[in-house]
């Protein structure tokens, strides 16, 4: 009987500690994706209005492209453009860094 009982009450508490540990990472994740939202959005409106136009959400991601194309300029040739042989290239060259990157973090972690 007391190990019934015993039994009963350390699956209640089980039970219920995952259900306050599931809660609280809903609320945190609504938190987050809230927080984030409200983040982009005050990115985007430049003027600071509460309101995003169509003008600043245009030279927002302008802003954004600019950003990558320099990622790409990297890559580009002595024309200014970026040849489909040019971007493979540089892709590998950045994958090969990464690489090297985490297995230099791999080897200096042991």
């Amino acid at each position: 009987m007391k190990k019934t009982t015993f039994a009963l009450i350390a699956g209640a508490s089980a039970l219920a500690a995952a259900s306050a540990f599931a809660e609280h990472h809903e609320k945190k994740g609504e938190m987050d994706w809230e927080a984030k939202l409200e983040a982009k959005f005050a990115e985007v409106d430049a003027n600071g209005d509460g309101n995003v136009s169509g003008e600043e959400y245009l030279a927002y991601k302008r802003a954004e492209a600019e950003k990558e194309w320099t990622k790409w300029a990297e890559a580009a040739g002595d024309d200014g453009m970026v040849s489909l042989d040019e971007a493979k290239a540089h892709h590998e060259a950045k994958m090969a860094e990464k690489a090297a990157m985490k297995k230099e973090k791999k080897d200096g972690g042991e």
